[in-house]
């Protein structure tokens, strides 16, 4: 259940970051796009997904708490990643806000997925 709700979730934010903003939709921006929901999005799911069902012999809590943690904080990860090895800039410092827009609020959507996922589980 929670592999569907990130799938939607994925393809909306594809649709809504590279493809409603009205630019042409060439291959530089399609491999843009997809090195960028990669590395911020979908190896931080999957890491945080594996954890969480590893930890699911403990407790509903631990495995939630550790999923969502572990998705904020990878997602997070991830945007520094491409900033510092993919942006060509040479200073790496981020403004604070860019870092709460580009990596908790999908960290946090992610880690809210897997506590459902995890709540809809049925053997536990």
């Amino acid at each position: 259940m929670s592999w569907l709700l990130f799938f939607a979730y994925l393809g909306y934010t594809a649709w809504q970051k590279y493809f409603s903003a009205g630019q042409a939709v060439d291959q530089a921006s399609v491999m843009n796009a997809a090195l960028v929901l990669s590395i911020t999005m979908i190896v931080p799911f999957f890491v945080s997904w594996l954890f969480t069902r590893a930890t699911l012999l403990t407790g509903r809590t631990p495995a939630i708490l550790i999923g969502f943690i572990l998705s904020v904080s990878l997602s997070v990860l991830g945007y520094w990643i491409l900033w510092k090895y993919f942006s060509g800039v040479s200073d790496i410092r981020l403004p604070v806000e860019q870092v709460l827009q580009l990596g908790l609020l999908p960290g946090a959507i992610m880690g809210l997925i897997l506590a459902a996922g995890t709540f809809l589980r049925r053997s536990a």
